[in-house]
């Protein structure tokens, strides 16, 4: 899966962008800076041969951080 997270809604730049296995059940997300609400989006990809698959975007989700 791949992952993307960024605290504006829009995702064209600046994006910290995570790769988590498959097995992966959960991610946390680290050094977020407080009382800002950051969006992340997530999707699935696969490689065949020498190149990837991407699934499409989900939703964007919102998290506000304590």
């Amino acid at each position: 899966y791949q992952l993307q997270y960024r605290t504006k809604k829009n995702f064209k730049s600046a994006v910290k962008k995570v790769n988590a296995k498959s097995t992966a059940k959960a991610y946390t997300a680290k050094k977020l800076s407080s009382k800002k609400t950051y969006y992340f989006r997530i999707r699935a990809y696969k490689k065949v041969g020498k190149d990837y698959l991407y699934g499409a975007w989900s939703k964007v989700k919102s998290v506000k951080v304590k």
